[in-house]
């Protein structure tokens, strides 16, 4: 149990930076190019999100399904 709380504290806070990083680098990323550029690239970003969350765990015979 100490070893879970231990790791869930890291997660946590690993997790968080990054959501700190993206709050940045969005605003950041429509103010340096245009914004329908910037609106594809999230949307491939996402999607590739989706596919990769898909193959490891929502297909048949995933390596850890869920």
């Amino acid at each position: 149990m100490k070893q879970a709380e231990m790791e869930s504290g890291a997660v946590t806070g690993f997790t968080s930076a990054i959501a700190a990083y993206g709050f940045f680098f969005i605003p950041a990323l429509f103010g340096s190019v245009a914004v329908s550029s910037a609106m594809w690239g999230f949307v491939a970003f996402y999607v590739s999100c989706m596919v990769v969350t898909w193959w490891f765990y929502a297909r048949k015979n995933a390596e850890a399904p869920s």
